[in-house]
């Protein structure tokens, strides 16, 4: 029942960060220039590295931690703390430095992301997730991303409003940060940093941290070396297509966070049978929601961009369609990494998995990038992904080898092929307006896969009503 709970909490807050976008993109696209955008989107990525080292691996493993030693809540929380603030000081320090000596960071934009740095220096959602109590979160999180939206609409009206608008989404998310020291109390008592506790979580963090680098490279690199290689109007370009991207991935993803401390505990309690349950529950999950999402965008790509970005962003449906094959890849990366590898102390595995693809991502990058820009950028993300799935199933196949995937993933398969199909010949029948296009290929898309998903009985919700109550009060 809690896993169900919190997925929904957990659900309930992807779903707003699927529709916010949808209702300030159009908007925030049509007041800015995509030069703009690649602006902020440039220096974004430039900070994103210091926020790694601010966050060293500390959100899975003191999850983890957390989850597993529910009587020492107190005590882990302080030591694994004590390492995030003293990288976030460190980060901060360096940031500072860059910004001082190196002439291309003179600019507002990158003064003003350092509050990010401070912001994810203050993240403790991980103590939440821990505890399982994603209710904390989710209410944290609806309340500062719908003021956030307000402020948006309310105090950006024109281009020269750009460094307003970084610092709105900046100090939002510090706030929400702040707001949830409060309900910490009860757990985690007054401060008390112990330094010499924290050094026994060192190595397991920096294990971790080392493949948050990683995957911060193939993640974020490629957004770096736009702007250093092509044009910050390529990256403003590549950046809005994978926010698309990444909105239609929170539907996928929201699970990992869910099911990583619910894998753990039942590890900790040696019940292995339902741990293979989950991870077969979550493949479904995953393959149910992936596959029509992947087949839909692409029937209704060119319409949705032509309405929903601004002229100025119209050649993003080139890397929309190119970027959506990595929903397949992080969806499956996301059961084996997250609910897989690190609940089994795999770290070694984990690492090797994102290392070795982006060192091969940043030399694709360079090959790539100079002659294909933008387009370049999304080839490259889709091969650096499926590099990181193939490394990870290698390293997972003996915990899958008595989880059923195949069979349900090729019946999945068939009834998005089959939607896909329709879908096609209805658009070239009609021909809509693209608006309306988009509307009906969705609402018509959802019946016929979900008939076909019945029809060739892909879910068993006796089953998985079981699976999920079975572990009430767990």
């Amino acid at each position: 029942m809690k896993v169900l709970k919190n997925y929904a909490y957990n659900l309930s807050y992807q779903l707003l960060v699927v529709i916010l976008p949808i209702i300030t993109t159009p908007y925030v696209t049509r007041i800015f220039s995509s030069d703009d955008l690649g602006t902020y989107g440039y220096f974004s990525s430039i900070v994103t590295y210091f926020i790694l080292l601010a966050t060293l691996g500390v959100a899975n493993y003191g999850t983890k931690v957390i989850s597993g030693h529910r009587k020492d809540i107190d005590k882990n929380f302080w030591g694994i703390y004590s390492l995030q603030l003293g990288a976030t000081i460190l980060s901060i320090f360096l940031y500072c430095m860059l910004y001082i000596w190196l002439q291309s960071m003179h600019n507002p934009v990158a003064l003003i992301l350092c509050l990010s740095l401070l912001s994810k220096g203050l993240d403790i959602s991980w103590l939440f997730q821990g505890l399982e109590d994603f209710r904390k979160i989710t209410v944290r999180n609806i309340t500062v991303k719908l003021v956030g939206v307000i402020a948006i609409f309310l105090f950006i009206k024109s281009a020269s409003d750009l460094y307003l608008y970084v610092f709105l989404l900046t100090i939002f998310e510090l706030l929400g940060q702040l707001s949830m020291w409060l309900p910490a109390r009860e757990f985690i008592g007054k401060p008390h940093f112990d330094w010499e506790y924290a050094k026994q979580h060192l190595k397991p963090v920096i294990l971790l941290f080392l493949p948050q680098i990683a995957i911060s490279l193939y993640v974020t690199l490629d957004r770096t070396m736009l702007g250093a290689l092509a044009s910050t109007k390529d990256v403003g370009i590549y950046d809005q297509a994978l926010k698309l991207v990444n909105i239609l991935l929170t539907l996928v993803t929201s699970l990992g966070s869910v099911m990583l401390p619910r894998v753990s505990n039942l590890l900790s309690s040696g019940n292995h049978k339902a741990v293979n349950k989950m991870h077969e529950m979550s493949f479904l999950i995953y393959n149910l929601v992936i596959f029509p999402i992947m087949a839909g965008m692409l029937i209704i790509n060119d319409d949705f961009v032509n309405f929903f970005l601004g002229k100025d962003f119209q050649d993003a449906r080139y890397a929309i369609a190119i970027m959506i094959l990595r929903m397949f890849f992080i969806g499956w990366t996301n059961i084996m990494g997250i609910q897989i590898l690190i609940p089994h102390n795999k770290n070694r595995e984990f690492m090797l998995s994102t290392t070795i693809p982006a060192i091969v991502s940043v030399g694709l990058n360079l090959l790539f990038l100079p002659k294909l820009g933008y387009i370049g950028a999304a080839i490259v993300s889709v091969l650096t992904e499926s590099l990181v799935w193939a490394i990870q199933l290698f390293f997972t196949r003996s915990y899958l080898r008595d989880v059923p995937i195949i069979g349900s993933m090729i019946k999945i398969m068939i009834s998005s092929g089959l939607m896909y199909g329709i879908l096609f010949f209805v658009k070239d029948l009609l021909n809509l307006p693209s608006m309306l296009n988009v509307g009906l290929s969705t609402i018509l898309g959802a019946i016929i896969y979900i008939s076909l998903i019945l029809i060739f009985k892909v879910i068993n919700l006796r089953d998985i009503k079981q699976q999920l109550f079975r572990n009430k009060g767990v």
